[in-house]
């Protein structure tokens, strides 16, 4: 099993790999407690995360911000794949075609 941070960062290489911009933000405040996740910014698909979130915490966000996009012929390892899968299954999220 991998480590939090390793995860991370092969979920950072594979958004990388995919084109897919992430970006980590000050979103919490007091109002609008956000911990981020995909999101359309001027057109552009991107994942944002909340900066102060645990490694873990911004591994799975990273990981169900992913889990929308078709990964079916894209290699992963079965750690990611795994971590993705999981995370589509938790949310209820269908995967979006790719563009």
């Amino acid at each position: 099993m991998l480590r939090a941070e390793e995860l991370l960062a092969l979920l950072e290489r594979l958004a990388e790999q995919l084109e897919i911009p992430v970006s980590y933000a000050a979103l919490a405040t007091e109002e609008l407690p956000g911990r981020g996740g995909l999101c359309v910014l001027r057109g552009e698909r991107r994942i944002i995360l909340e900066r102060t979130l645990s490694t873990r915490e911004k591994a799975h966000l990273l990981a169900a911000g992913l889990a929308h996009f078709d990964l079916e012929n894209v290699f992963l390892l079965p750690a990611i794949r795994d971590a993705i899968e999981e995370a589509r299954q938790q949310h209820s999220l269908p995967p979006l075609p790719r563009e």
